[in-house]
């Protein structure tokens, strides 16, 4: 019984092996070339509108951020944290921002985000951050006092 069962195993095997090789060769297409290189207007169109699309969103982070700044005189930190996020959605930042960031969302209830936001202060050079959050590590309590301007 034994011998008929080494006997099928054997044979299986091979023919499963002999059944997966049979295939494996690749199969015929044909392939098209389809790259056209960029003329020297075409390329000098595209670093144009590079740069006017950074210099766009330079002056939008400094729109947006004097306007946040505006806000957080006024103590309207809901209105700061919103202009605040919408010019580092430009691609720039400044660390003190992330620091006001990180105190307003503090003082807002959300502990998490704000400590989120001053380590990244903290990690950008803005050492005063170190300060906020070995204060929110003693569980002092922030006030309006800790944003610098």
């Amino acid at each position: 019984m034994t011998k008929k069962l080494l006997c099928f195993v054997f044979l299986t095997v091979s023919i499963f092996a002999n059944a997966q090789n049979r295939y494996d060769t690749p199969a015929n297409a044909t392939f098209t070339n389809t790259y056209v290189p960029m003329t020297h207007e075409e390329m000098m169109l595209r670093a144009a509108a590079e740069v006017y699309r950074e210099k766009r969103a330079r002056e939008d982070f400094d729109k947006y951020s004097r306007t946040a700044y505006e806000y957080l005189q006024k103590k309207q930190i809901g209105y700061f944290t919103s202009y605040a996020n919408a010019a580092l959605s430009t691609g720039y930042y400044n660390s003190q921002l992330y620091y006001n960031l990180g105190i307003s969302y503090y003082l807002s209830g959300q502990k998490r985000k704000g400590k989120k936001f001053l380590k990244k202060a903290l990690k950008k050079g803005f050492l005063e951050a170190n300060r906020a959050l070995f204060a929110i590590k003693k569980k002092e309590i922030l006030s309006y006092s800790w944003f610098i301007y």
